[in-house]
C-alpha cells in the first residue's frame, strides 16, 4: 500500500508541476499578447528617460509703495525682489540637451514720474543673469548707473520688458538657471513728494516658446548712400512697432515694417539690428542683418563695362566699333560709342528731381556713351518752337537761333537749377549739317558721316543744350532699319522698334547745308524731312545734353519706374 501512495504522491506532484507550467506560460502569452497590441503596461521609467524636461520657477510678484512713514528725507530706498529660475534635465546622463526660453517682466502698475527737472532715474530697474553679471543692455530702456550698479530707468515704464530673449540653457544631467530682479524707488534727497502714495507692481513671465518672432529681413533697394530693409516677422498678437538701428546707436521706432536708412557711406558693409513688438508688449529677438551699400561708380563706365555685356544687344546697347555680329554692322557709326537700340530698353534717367517718385516730366533718356561722357535726352518734348526761335528770323545757323540761346540754354536749362545744370558738360556741338541727300536720303551711318564724321562740317557751336542729330535717330532703331533711308524710317519696323520715336515732329539740331532757312525733323509718320527755321513751321523741342565725366550713378535699373540716380563725385 505504502508503494502505491508514493506513486499517487508522485503523480500529484508531476500534475501540479504541469499546471504551475501552464499557468506561467499563459500569463506570458497574455503579457506579450497585449504589449504587441498596444494595449499592454509599458514600462513608464524607460520611457521617462527618452525625454528632455524644461521648467519654469517664478518668484513673488514686486510691490513697492511710497508713502510718508516708509519714505522720505533721510530714509533709504524703497526696494522689492523677485527670481525667475529655468531647470534643464537630460533624458539621461550620456545625453546633451539644449534649449532655449524667454523672461519678460510685466509691469502692471506704474504711475511713478519724475520729480526733477532733469528726469533724474527714481524707478531702478537691476538685473543679476545666471553667470552673476549684471545685464547691461535691453533694447527700449535707457542703461543708467546708479550708486555703482549697472541697470536701467523705468521711472514711467509699463508693460513689458524683454529680460532674457532666446536664452540657450544646455546641461548632460540637470542644471538651473537664476535670474534676479530688484526694482528701487531711489531716494535723491530731494522733494520727492509727488511719488507719494504711488505705487509699481511687476510679475514676471517665463516660457519657451516666443510669442513674436522675426523670421527674415531683405532688402529692397540698395543705393550708394541708402539701404531699405523689409521685415517679416510673426506673432500671436498684432504688431505694433518696429525697431530699426545701425550697429550699437540707438533704436528707431516705426509702425511700419520697412525702413530706409540714409546719409550712409559708399561701398561699406553695415550691421542693422531690427526687433518687433506686439500690442501686448512682446517683444522680437533682435534680428541682426549685414549689408554692404553700392560701390561708387562712374555712369560712363557703368554703362560701358557692366550694362554692355560684351554681346551687341543684350540691354539694347551696341557697340560701335564696326566689328559686330549682327545683321548690318558695316551700317555702325564706327565711333566706338555704345548707344541704345530697339524698341524700350532700359536707358531712363531721372534728371532734375529727388523725388522718391520721380515725376514724368523729369524722365530722360540715354543716347548713348561716347567717350567718358553719356548723353542724354528728354523723354518728351518742352513744347513746340520755330527752329530759329522767331519768324522774322529765317536763318538756319544755329547760333542765331534764339531757340537755341534764349529757350534751350537760357530759360530751360536756368530752370534745371545749379545742382544740376552743374551736372551738363559744355560741348563744341557740330552744327554744319548736310545737304537732304545724306540727311534724310541717307542711311543713319551716311547721315552719321556728314553730322560728325568724315564729311562733316567745321562749324560748331559751344553750349550746354542742345537737340538730337539725324544719326541719333536713326540709330536709336533696331539694327535692321540701319539700311534702310532716313526719309523711308516710315515704317512698322522702325516705328514699333525706335525708342526715340513718339509719334509727333521733333526738331533736330541739323541744318540743310545747301540752303539758308532749312533745318531737319523726325516727323509724325516716323521719316526724316526738312522744313523752314522760321515760316511758321513750330515743331516738338526734347533738350540733349551731355553728363560730366564724374557723374556718378546711384541707384535705379533704368526702367520708367525706377530710372536711374544721378550725383556727382
Amino acid at each position: 500500500m505504502e508503494k502505491v501512495n508514493e506513486k499517487k504522491v508522485l503523480v500529484l506532484s508531476f500534475i501540479a508541476v504541469t499546471l504551475l507550467i501552464l499557468v506561467v506560460v499563459g500569463a506570458t502569452y497574455a503579457y506579450f499578447q497585449a504589449t504587441s497590441s498596444g494595449e499592454g503596461t509599458i514600462n513608464t521609467n524607460i520611457s521617462s528617460n527618452t525625454v528632455d524636461n524644461l521648467s519654469f520657477n517664478i518668484g513673488n510678484a514686486i510691490s513697492i509703495s511710497a508713502t510718508e512713514e516708509n519714505f522720505g528725507e533721510d530714509m533709504p530706498s524703497l526696494s522689492g525682489s523677485t527670481q525667475a529660475s529655468a531647470t534643464l534635465t537630460a533624458n539621461n546622463y550620456t545625453n546633451n540637451a539644449t534649449r532655449n526660453y524667454y523672461v519678460y517682466l510685466n509691469i502692471d502698475t506704474n504711475n511713478f514720474v519724475y520729480t526733477t527737472d532733469t528726469e533724474e532715474t527714481e524707478l531702478f530697474l537691476s538685473i543679476t543673469d545666471p553667470l552673476g553679471n549684471p545685464v547691461t543692455s535691453i533694447a527700449g530702456l535707457t542703461p543708467v548707473v546708479v550708486d555703482g550698479m549697472s541697470g536701467f530707468d523705468i521711472t514711467t515704464k509699463t508693460g513689458l520688458i524683454t529680460i532674457a530673449n532666446n536664452y540657450e540653457i544646455t546641461t548632460t544631467s540637470t542644471t538651473t538657471q537664476e535670474w534676479n530682479i530688484t526694482v528701487t524707488f531711489v531716494n535723491l534727497d530731494s522733494d520727492q513728494q509727488e511719488n507719494t502714495e504711488k505705487s509699481f507692481n511687476a510679475t514676471l513671465i517665463m516660457q519657451e516658446n516666443a510669442p513674436i518672432s522675426i523670421s527674415n529681413v531683405t532688402t529692397s533697394s540698395i543705393t550708394t548712400d541708402s539701404i531699405t530693409l523689409n521685415v517679416e516677422a510673426t506673432s500671436e498678437n498684432p504688431i505694433t512697432n518696429y525697431y530699426y538701428a545701425i550697429g550699437n546707436e540707438d533704436f528707431v521706432e516705426s509702425t511700419s515694417n520697412t525702413y530706409t536708412f540714409n546719409n550712409l557711406d559708399a561701398d561699406s558693409e553695415y550691421t542693422f539690428r531690427v526687433y518687433a513688438v506686439d500690442n501686448v508688449g512682446y517683444q522680437s529677438a533682435v534680428y541682426n542683418i549685414n549689408v554692404a551699400t553700392e560701390p561708387i561708380r562712374l555712369f560712363a563706365d557703368y554703362i560701358k563695362n557692366t550694362l554692355y555685356t560684351g554681346t551687341d544687344g543684350d540691354n539694347g546697347i551696341y557697340y560701335h566699333d564696326g566689328v559686330g555680329s549682327y545683321t548690318n554692322v558695316a551700317q555702325e557709326a564706327g565711333d566706338n560709342s555704345y548707344r541704345y537700340a530697339g524698341a524700350n530698353p532700359n536707358n531712363y534717367v531721372c534728371f532734375g528731381s529727388d523725388a522718391a517718385s520721380c515725376p514724368n516730366d523729369n524722365l530722360y533718356r540715354i543716347i548713348g556713351v561716347f567717350g567718358d561722357q553719356v548723353k542724354l535726352i528728354k523723354n518728351t518734348s518742352i513744347g513746340n518752337y520755330l527752329w530759329s526761335g522767331l519768324y522774322s528770323n529765317q536763318s538756319n545757323v544755329w547760333s542765331n537761333s534764339t531757340l537755341n540761346t534764349g529757350t534751350l540754354n537760357g530759360t530751360y536749362l536756368n530752370g534745371l537749377g545749379t545742382t544740376w545744370s552743374d551736372m551738363i558738360e559744355t560741348t563744341s556741338w557740330k552744327v554744319g549739317g548736310g545737304h537732304y541727300s545724306y540727311l534724310q536720303n541717307g542711311t543713319p551711318k551716311t547721315a552719321y558721316n556728314y553730322e560728325l564724321g568724315s564729311n562733316s562740317s567745321s562749324t560748331t557751336y559751344s553750349a550746354k543744350i542742345g537737340l538730337m542729330y539725324v544719326s541719333d535717330y536713326g540709330y536709336a532703331a533696331s539694327p535692321a532699319n540701319w539700311t534702310t533711308t532716313l526719309v523711308n524710317y516710315n515704317n512698322s519696323t522702325n516705328t514699333s522698334n525706335n525708342w526715340l520715336y513718339l509719334g509727333s515732329n521733333d526738331w533736330t539740331i541739323s541744318r540743310d547745308s545747301d540752303y539758308t532757312n532749312g533745318a531737319f525733323l523726325v516727323i509724325t509718320t516716323g521719316g526724316v524731312n526738312v522744313y523752314g527755321v522760321g515760316s511758321g513751321f513750330s515743331f516738338g523741342v526734347r533738350p540733349s545734353f551731355y553728363l560730366k565725366s564724374n557723374v556718378v550713378i546711384t541707384s535705379g535699373d533704368g526702367t520708367s519706374t525706377n530710372p536711374y540716380r544721378l550725383s556727382v563725385q
